[in-house]
């Protein structure tokens, strides 16, 4: 930019700054008038209320005395609502020159002479009304020029005087600020006419430029075209270089034309690969290295491709090799020029082991997804096999149990003490049967579905497995220490059997002191862990996975009852929901069950 270019720039910049400035002090003005016009519109307002507390005061002192000349009452009545207006007058008064302090004294001074005003006139209402009619006019005449009457009208002309000259004196000042905006208005007309001359200037100046500028970029595509010349030059060896990379690259490569689908240059890693020279590769098109049967496809893609040309894409396909060798690849190409046709330039890497192992593995995955399925069917059948042995095993057993009953009840004491025996074993056998065939009949009663899942109280199961409890919690002396327990996602029935059988084991094989049972939850990401710590009989770290197993006892039937199946319940239940059931224990130093519970639907 030129010095001149420069000196108009930065008078612009000035012109425009000035004119800111100007509008900004015009505005300034302009406000100061209103602010101006305001105190005028109050100082008449004040004016106002004056005249009409001085009209008020007068028309009470007129009614005062025309009752007083003529004793007719309706005087009298207007005389008291006169007065009733004015204190509400002065007051307002008094509000509007609150901001001027010489004017408060004279107000206050103006309601004290109205105030004995008034009273001087009631003093001569009560003189004529016991007949003393010379009292009142000598009272009337002496207020009148001298007294209270005097001093109200003296008090009223000060108040007007004062604001009378704060009147003339703010019509001075809004006449001054009118001159003032005039002149900054014509200040902001001769700023306006500079720019203007300036900015004429700087367009002269920058056409001028412009026409340089053209001149200077006509040379500019001249030197330009010398410079893609030399350019393409270059390029004719990068392409040379690039068919070297090409030819030797560890990929096999082609090029082939997008109309005619022809090979127009292939590398020596696809003529190894394929087994076709360069020449019969160039006498071929896509269609010949493919089977039969995938041509329709292969149609299909290459429009696809004509469609979208520039896009980057890969596919798997099946490619034939001279010696009829059917291989999987994977193809991947892009768009090109060569020699000025549309070409496609694509690399091929061999996926025929990778394609063979993942038909392998889905082979397995099939047969493992198939053993997967017998063996959800097998365990089905198992458990109607239990559900339904179990059940048709009750009806004999009742019959025998039933009978042997009877025949210990009929002839108990009538047999050798052998046969009473006989039948004690008996009837003992046929109880510890009936009670095996239960345990089996609710194992099975576990299924897996999730039908009768919904939101679940621990606390509520908790206080239901206390109540169930109570006499043996009493009987035994044994306390119960429970947690804060959350809401989990289950089958409350089961949930409610679980801590059933847990809370049951504990009172059972406790030690010589009182039960202590201590239930616990804690919350993880994905699930939530339950304890329960008793201070019982213990077991031994061998036997901690046997008393999952269903029928496996620790203890003889004649130390501790039951059938062995409790704790197998508890492990189906717990992975019914989604958890693992384990326990931590030491002999005589009791034991803590931990079960989890998923959080997952």
């Amino acid at each position: 930019m030129g010095t001149i270019e420069k000196k108009l720039t930065s008078g612009i910049a000035f012109a425009i700054g000035f004119v800111l400035m100007i509008v900004v002090l015009s505005i300034w003005q302009y406000r100061r008038i209103q602010d101006n016009g305001i105190l005028l519109r109050h100082t008449n307002l004040v004016l106002f209320k004056t005249q009409e507390v001085l009209n008020t005061a007068v028309q009470y002192e007129l009614n005062i005395k025309n009752f007083l000349l003529t004793g007719d009452s309706l005087f009298l009545r207007r005389a008291d609502d006169s007065m009733a207006s004015l204190r509400p007058q002065i007051a307002e008064l008094k509000l509007l020159t609150s901001d001027n302090a010489t004017q408060q004294p004279r107000l206050d001074s103006l309601l004290f002479y109205i105030d004995r005003n008034r009273k001087s006139l009631d003093e001569a209402m009560h003189e004529s009304r016991v007949g003393n009619f010379g009292a009142p006019h000598d009272l009337i005449t002496t207020s009148a020029t001298s007294g209270y009457s005097a001093q109200i009208h003296r008090m009223i002309d000060s108040v007007v005087t004062e604001e009378q000259r704060l009147l003339e004196l703010r019509r001075g000042t809004n006449q001054n600020r009118a001159s003032q905006l005039q002149m900054v208005l014509w200040a902001l007309i001769v700023a306006v006419t500079f720019l203007g001359i300036i900015t004429f200037r700087k367009i002269t100046i920058d056409l001028a430029n412009e026409k340089r500028a053209r001149e200077q970029l006509r040379r500019f595509n001249i030197e330009l075209e010398e410079q893609v010349r030399i350019q393409t030059a270059n390029l004719k060896t990068s392409e040379d270089k690039y068919r070297t990379i090409f030819y030797k690259s560890p990929l096999p490569k082609w090029i082939y034309d997008e109309d005619t689908l022809e090979f127009l240059e292939v590398n020596d890693k696809a003529l190894e690969m394929y087994g076709y020279t360069q020449q019969e590769f160039q006498a071929m098109t896509l269609k010949d290295i493919r089977p039969v049967e995938d041509i329709p496809e292969l149609m299909e893609d290459i429009e696809d491709v004509r469609r979208h040309p520039d896009m980057y894409r890969g596919s798997q396909w099946r490619h034939v090799k001279k010696n009829g060798e059917i291989v999987d690849v994977l193809v991947t190409g892009h768009s090109i020029q060569y020699d000025g046709r549309k070409a496609r330039m694509v690399a091929i890497v061999d996926i025929t082991e990778r394609r063979q192992h993942e038909k392998q593995m889905r082979t397995l995955n099939l047969d493992l997804a198939k053993r997967a399925s017998e063996l959800a069917a097998s365990n089905a059948e198992l458990e109607r096999f239990a559900y339904i042995a179990s059940h048709d095993l009750q009806e004999p057993l009742r019959m025998v149990s039933s009978f042997l009953q009877l025949l210990q009840k009929r002839y108990g004491g009538q047999l050798d003490n052998k046969a009473d025996q006989y039948i004690h074993y008996a009837v003992d056998g046929a109880e510890r049967m009936k009670a095996l065939i239960m345990d089996l009949l609710e194992y099975s009663r576990v299924g897996t579905a999730k039908e009768g899942f919904g939101k679940v109280d621990v606390n509520t199961v908790l206080q239901e497995v206390g109540d169930v409890f109570r006499e043996k919690i009493i009987s035994a002396h044994a306390s119960i220490d429970i947690g804060p327990m959350p809401c989990v996602w289950g089958d409350k029935v089961q949930v409610s059997q679980l801590f059933q059988n847990l809370v049951s084991n504990a009172l059972k094989y406790h030690s010589d002191q009182p039960p202590v049972i201590v239930i616990r939850a804690k919350e993880e990401p994905n699930f939530w862990q339950f304890s329960l710590q008793d201070n019982g009989i213990g077991i031994e770290s061998q036997f901690f996975d046997k008393i999952f197993i269903i029928f496996q006892r620790l203890h003889n039937k004649s130390e501790y009852s039951g059938t062995g199946i409790g704790l197998a319940i508890c492990k189906k239940i717990v992975e019914r929901h989604g958890g693992k059931i384990w326990v931590e224990s030491a002999p005589q130093k009791g034991s803590t069950f931990y079960f989890t519970i998923s959080k997952k639907v």
